[in-house]
């Protein structure tokens, strides 16, 4: 009879990994268990800590996001991934709960910012959020004269600003 593969341990490995920086563990996992590196779900239970001083809190959630979750899907060496993460780490255990992602649709894209995307498409999200929220409507409804915009759904989501 076949044995399972054997799975890489979140909680008896990983965020332990994580918490005390070990920075070689990547190194000395199997090639099953490697298979079970999930970055993702990883940084789902690391950006989360129980504990008594809020700053440990703080510390995960902010420097997971500063530099785990930032350019995330750009970094595609998992060792790579995995020291960033042990970065995070306080140097003791700490708990880490699950924080599932919110469900349902996500927000529908305003027409506004559907038709800056259309027109600059150099620019990323992040760049266009960026833009949109130094707008007002004035300076937005201007920009759509310009180029004689007279689509009704944009010119309305432009003067929901």
């Amino acid at each position: 009879m076949a044995t399972k593969p054997p799975v890489l341990d979140m909680f008896r490995r990983v965020l332990p990994g994580i918490d005390t920086r070990d920075r070689e563990l990547y190194n000395r996992l199997s090639d099953e268990e490697r298979k079970g590196f999930g970055a993702w779900l990883i940084m789902r239970y690391m950006s989360s800590a129980e504990n008594v001083d809020s700053g440990v809190i703080e510390h995960y959630l902010m420097m997971t996001n500063d530099i785990v979750n930032t350019n995330f899907s750009d970094v595609k060496d998992p060792e790579m991934m995995w020291k960033l993460m042990t970065i995070v780490g306080c140097g003791r255990v700490v708990k880490h709960p699950y924080v599932a992602p919110p469900k349902g649709k996500r927000k529908k894209e305003s027409a506004f910012k559907s038709w800056l995307r259309d027109h600059y498409p150099h620019l990323d999200d992040q760049e266009l959020d960026i833009w949109i929220e130094g707008l007002d409507k004035k300076s937005a409804r201007n920009l759509l004269e310009q180029f004689q915009v007279k689509d009704k759904d944009v010119i309305s989501s432009a003067n929901d600003l």
